[in-house]
């Protein structure tokens, strides 16, 4: 459809200004918006826009972004998501360019109309060439708009008939900026969830915290605590510092010890609502009386709870106070609380059978009517999962996994593997871990900066328009794909020979790519010859990581079992589900700009033919199950569509 946009407006001169397109009656949209001192009003008839853009640097998104995107969508054909790439700031952002593309494909991932892309130099030029028309500015407030010289900025994109509409933030967004959800994040303030959505939350609590927060919660007597020191264990074999955060012990330790007035008092209440004899002469809460009472009756469990809820709140920020790496946040009220916010719904729910269940008890010396009472007292397995399930709809972020209370030390290894793949978005938690088993010494924050940014190339500004603009069109062989191959890595890890070599070869088996050049597998197997060198990793492991990248050449039919699922992860991509699957053809698309539509449509077609002549392009029976018939949908579609457009 045509644009269609009427804007009216007066200037602080008094002349009036307008541009009128020819346009299909589609919706109406009125907005007055008063700005500062020029006094604005502008009158918008909006209908379908073809293509409009709303730049920002977004680090991070937040929920002001987006009101302004989700205000706007209805009425965009297409939304282009622009972050405007400085080359003077590149290295002040708290995230680099890819992560943060990534996070806002996360956010829409099920909006087909919504394109997230890079730009460098001028907005209005990128506008031009792309023909992307009108921008889409969103406004907290006149010193915004007054500051940032945005009504001079829209009146000089006029000579390309570029217009720009001003929506003014929402009332309940105005004061939401990426500074101000630094600055909360910071002092560890849980109101940050109102600010950003959780997929942000979980990334800025790493890049920022150096937190990676996992929920672990239960149904009685299923294991929690064995659970727990099975999880504390494999993160501490590989080096990784892990913080058990124990709601019980911080509830006891606010029942019982914590000198703090505010504690005493609450020490206080508890007896003054459950009857003295719950408390001793020493002023703590006598536990074994104060179950009595609120095991047997529902309605005082839940006073109990409301008592405890801002004392324990508080002191649950003082405990996670400068700790970093995993956090088990280890709370049997997780989902009747709705407390999943805390680890961003990332949860590992322990179970057990009733047979079990009711031994174990039996074995603490409870009788059948206190066994009962017990079980009544705390919601089911199923009843938690249900409101996780309920959670993770509206949120459109998660990991919930069930574990068996009686799982092997196996099961729990893979638990713990994929969680990692859940907790750990942009990889930092992986590449340390892995660096620590290697014996390397260097800092591991600082080689994986460095590994991250040669993925995605921005080290070097220098260069002429082509240079550059071949840097930011690369968009699917990056970083984020090496992570890709990680997570599907870290679901198949016991099924390796030797896990940590094929880790390696992952994490650099891209880090050399151009799309022009035949040798990039080579590069870039010499690259990780270089830096794995230069960090005196042992020669016959690097050999075998140079190998197992070569193999991503898929010329040679692999006989190794590791080298069978090196190739087989790195083709992961061709089985996803179908928008992943299209985002990934976008992506390649534009990593091949330099080429005209024809001859990328020849190079394409010859590619897609060779994938689906053969009977499996997976080599492991694990991959073949899980993606072989969803590649055949995918690819046979895309050769039908090329077919059509030819």
């Amino acid at each position: 459809m045509k644009h269609c946009v009427f804007l009216w407006g007066r200037n602080y001169t008094g002349d009036f200004w307008y541009r009128n397109y020819e346009c299909e009656w589609n919706n109406l949209w009125f907005q007055k918006q008063s700005v500062n001192q020029y006094n604005i009003f502008i009158l918008l008839f909006v209908f379908v826009m073809k293509n409009a853009i709303q730049p920002w640097s977004f680090d991070p998104m937040t929920y002001g972004h987006m009101d302004i995107t989700e205000r706007i969508l209805p009425f965009c054909e297409k939304l282009v998501m622009a972050i405007g790439v400085n080359p003077n700031k590149a290295w002040q952002h708290t995230f680099s360019l890819q992560e943060r593309m990534q996070l806002i494909r996360q956010i829409y991932a099920d909006k087909d109309n919504v394109d997230v892309v890079a730009f460098r130099g001028m907005l209005t030029d990128y506008c031009y060439e792309n023909q992307l028309n009108p921008i889409i500015r969103g406004q907290r407030n006149s010193k915004d708009f007054d500051e940032q010289k945005e009504f001079q900025m829209a009146m000089d994109r006029q000579g390309l008939w570029i217009e720009t509409i001003f929506l003014n933030a929402s009332r309940d967004k105005e004061d939401i900026s990426s500074s101000f959800v630094k600055w909360v994040l910071k002092e560890q303030w849980d109101k940050i969830r109102e600010y950003v959505p959780l997929n942000v939350k979980q990334a800025l609590e790493w890049r920022m915290l150096g937190q990676y927060t996992v929920g672990l919660t239960w149904t009685i007597w299923s294991g929690k605590s064995y659970a727990t020191a099975k999880f504390m264990e494999i993160a501490k074999k590989n080096g990784i510092p892990v913080h058990n955060l124990d709601m019980d012990k911080i509830a006891k330790d606010i029942q019982t010890i914590l000198p703090e007035t505010e504690y005493q008092a609450v020490r206080g209440r508890i007896a003054d609502t459950f009857w003295s004899h719950v408390q001793d002469t020493d002023g703590s809460i006598i536990h074994s009386e104060l179950w009595k009472i609120v095991f047997a009756d529902p309605q005082k469990m839940k006073l109990l709870n409301e008592l405890m809820a801002t004392p324990i709140r508080v002191r649950l920020r003082r405990e996670m106070l400068n700790k970093n790496w995993i956090l088990f946040y280890n709370a049997a009220l997780v989902a009747e609380a709705n407390k999943s916010y805390i680890p961003n719904n990332n949860i590992i729910l322990m179970d057990i059978d009733p047979e079990t269940q009711a031994q174990r008890l039996k074995n603490r010396g409870h009788d059948e009517s206190e066994i009962a009472r017990r079980v009544s007292s705390q919601f089911s397995t199923q009843a938690k999962a249900d409101i996780f399930e309920a959670t993770i709809a509206k949120d459109k972020w998660w990991s919930l996994m069930k574990v068996d209370g009686k799982s092997t030390d196996s099961d729990f290894e893979q638990a713990f593997n994929y969680m990692l793949t859940k907790v750990d978005t942009f990889g930092e938690l992986r590449f340390a871990w892995l660096m620590n088993r290697l014996g390397v010494k260097e800092d591991p924050k600082k080689l994986f900066a460095q590994l991250r940014d040669m993925y995605d190339r921005l080290g070097d500004w220098s260069g002429d328009r082509d240079e550059i603009k071949e840097k930011m069109k690369w968009s699917y062989h990056k970083w984020l794909h090496a992570i890709d191959c990680s997570n599907e890595l870290y679901e198949v890890k016991h099924l390796l020979d030797d896990p940590d070599v094929v880790e390696c070869a992952l994490l650099f088996h891209d880090a050399i790519y151009d799309p022009t050049s035949h040798t990039n597998e080579e590069d870039s197997a010499a690259l990780a010859e270089k830096m794995l060198t230069q960090r005196w990793v042992a020669k016959d492991f690097i050999e075998k990581v140079k190998k197992l990248i070569l193999a991503t050449k898929h010329i040679d039919t692999p006989t190794d079992n590791d080298t069978k699922y090196m190739m087989d992860i790195d083709m992961a991509i061709l089985g996803k589900n179908p928008r992943i699957y299209k985002q990934y053809g976008q992506d390649v698309r534009r990593e091949y700009y330099m080429y005209d539509d024809a001859t990328y449509k020849q190079w394409r077609d010859k590619f897609l033919d060779g994938i689906i002549s053969k009977k499996n392009v997976y080599h492991t029976e694990y991959f073949h199950d899980k993606y072989q018939k969803q590649l055949e949908t995918n690819v046979l579609q895309e050769i039908m569509s090329s077919k059509k457009a030819s």
